[in-house]
C-alpha cells in the first residue's frame, strides 16, 4: 500500500493543493506555517481510511479543527467541502479514494473511499474467518513531535499472545509513540529464544532493523538486571562496550524507539515473512520533524538507514534539516517554499541551505551584521567627506557598533589613511 498522489481542499490552510511522491521516501520542507504538519495530517487520515474496513481498528477521521477557515476580521468562516482525494496502489492494484467533511459537525463520508475500505474487509475475512496465514498486510505508522523517549525507567512485561490484526494495527496512527509494546515483545521473545520455542527469525529482523538505525550501537539481547534491551556500543576510540538502551541518549533512544515500533508492526502483521518480515512488508509510514535531537553527523545518514531497514516501506517525513536535504534527491523532496528540480546531493550544506531552504546567509545574523556595517563605512569612506561632521558621525556611530576589535582597528585604519590622503584610493 503507498499513495502516489494527494490532492487537498479547504483542509486547514491549504485552499487546494496536489502533492505527488513519485518516491518510496519523501522529505517535506518550509518555514513554519507552510503546511509541513498539515500535509502530514492529511497523509495520516488518507492511510487511517484502510482502517475503516477492520472491525479491531481505531477510527480515523477529518477533525473540525482540519477545516480551512476564512479570516474576515470580525469572524472565521469555515469553507466547505473540507475534503481529500488519493491515487494510489494497493499490492499491484491502482485504487482511489476520496473522504470528505460538509459540516462543522457532520461525519466524514468514506462512500468514495468503498474500494480501499473494501480491500480491507477481505483482508479482515481471510485472516480472522478463512484464518489465511499468508496474507499480506500493510504497516502503518505515525510519529508526532511527542515522540521523545525521556520517561524514567520502566519495567517490561512480558507480551502475551493477541490478535494480528488488532495489535498490528493498535495505536498506530496515534499522536504519541508505543514504546512500550514493542519493548514487551522483544523481551518475550528473547526468553521464547532460550526455550527453543518462537521464531527466531522474526526477533533477528527486529533487532536488525534496529542496529541499522541506531550508529555506532548493536542490538543484541535483552538483560535480566536492567531488565532492558543490551547492546554493544562502539565509542569513537575504538573501544567497545555493554549498554543498555536505556543509558543511550534521548536522540538515540527515541530513534531506537521509532524503528523498534515499525519493525514490531512489520513482524506483527506478516510474521509468515519469516526473517524478511520488516524488509518485505509494505506500507506508509509518517514522520514530523525528522530530524528531532539528531546530531547533524546522524542527520547525514538517516534517511539512508531508514531506507536500508525497511527498503518497501513508504515514508514521508518533515524537517528543518539541510544535512537531511542534502541526502536526498531531487524526486524526493517537497519544497513549500519554492519549487526546485535541483538535486540537493549535488550542493554543499551551505548552498542547501540558501539554494533550497531560503536562508539568506550561511552565516550568523549577527556576522552578517558586522559584513554589513563594514560595507557600509568603506562605502561611507569613499563617497563622503570626513570634513562633513555628517560623515564623521556616521563613521563613529558604526565604530561603536563593531564587536571585533581587530575589524574595528581597520577601519580607524582605513579612516586615518583616508585623512591623510584624501584623493588616494583605499
Amino acid at each position: 500500500m503507498r499513495i502516489e498522489e494527494i490532492t487537498l481542499r479547504n483542509f486547514r490552510n491549504f485552499q487546494e493543493q496536489t502533492f505527488q511522491f513519485p518516491s518510496l521516501f519523501t522529505v517535506v520542507i518550509g518555514e513554519n506555517g507552510k503546511g509541513k504538519s498539515t500535509l502530514l495530517q492529511s497523509l495520516k487520515v488518507a492511510a487511517g481510511t484502510f482502517l475503516l474496513g477492520l472491525k479491531e481498528a481505531e477510527r480515523i477521521h477529518i477533525l473540525s479543527e482540519d477545516i480551512r477557515r476564512v479570516d474576515l476580521n470580525t469572524r472565521f468562516v469555515p469553507q466547505f467541502p473540507c475534503e481529500f482525494m488519493v491515487k494510489g496502489d494497493f499490492y499491484g492494484q491502482p485504487v482511489s479514494w476520496k473522504r470528505s467533511k460538509n459540516t462543522l459537525d457532520g461525519r466524514t463520508t468514506s462512500a468514495d473511499a468503498n474500494e480501499l475500505i473494501g480491500f480491507a474487509q477481505v483482508i479482515e475475512q481471510r485472516v480472522n474467518e478463512n484464518l489465511e496465514e499468508k496474507v499480506n498486510l500493510p504497516v502503518l505508522g505515525f510519529f508526532s513531535t511527542a515522540r521523545l523517549w525521556a520517561e524514567s525507567k520502566q519495567t517490561f512485561k512480558l507480551k502475551t499472545k493477541g490478535s494480528r490484526l488488532k495489535d498490528g494495527y493498535a495505536r498506530c496512527l496515534d499522536q504519541r509513540s508505543d514504546r512500550i509494546t514493542p519493548m514487551e515483545w522483544i523481551k518475550s521473545n528473547y526468553y521464547k529464544q532460550l526455550k527453543g520455542i518462537g521464531s527466531q527469525g522474526l526477533l533477528k529482523a527486529v533487532l536488525e532493523a534496529i542496529s541499522t538505525c541506531i550508529p555506532n550501537w548493536t542490538a543484541e539481547e535483552w538483560d535480566e538486571d536492567t531488565d532492558d534491551l543490551f547492546g554493544t556500543l562502539l565509542t569513537p576510540d575504538g573501544q567497545s562496550s555493554k549498554m543498555p538502551l536505556y543509558y543511550l541518549s534521548d536522540g538515540l533512544r527515541t530513534m531506537a524507539g521509532l524503528v523498534a515500533e515499525i519493525a514490531y508492526r512489520c513482524v506483527i502483521l506478516n510474521s509468515h515473512l519469516g526473517e524478511e518480515a520488516v524488509k518485505q512488508s509494505k506500507g506508509i509510514v509518517l514522520i514530523d520533524e525528522l530530524d528531532m535531537h539528531l546530531h547533524p553527523n546522524w542527520q547525514r545518514h538517516v534517511v539512508n538507514d531508514l531506507k536500508t531497514a525497511f527498503p518497501n516501506i513508504q515514508f514521508v517525513a518533515t524537517t528543518h534539516s539541510p544535512f537531511i536535504v542534502q541526502s536526498l534527491n531531487s524526486n524526493e523532496l517537497i519544497n513549500l517554499d519554492a519549487i526546485s528540480d535541483v538535486s540537493p546531493k549535488e550542493l554543499t550544506v551551505e548552498e542547501v541551505a540558501q539554494e533550497i531552504m531560503g536562508v539568506e546567509s550561511a552565516y550568523s545574523i549577527e556576522n552578517t551584521q558586522q559584513e554589513q556595517l563594514s560595507k557600509t563605512y568603506f562605502e561611507t569612506l569613499e563617497t563622503g567627506t570626513l570634513a562633513e561632521p555628517t560623515t564623521r558621525d556616521i563613521l563613529e556611530e558604526i565604530e561603536t557598533q563593531i564587536a571585533d576589535p581587530a575589524m574595528r582597528a581597520l577601519l580607524q585604519m582605513k579612516k586615518l589613511k583616508k585623512q591623510l590622503n584624501p584623493e588616494q584610493p583605499l
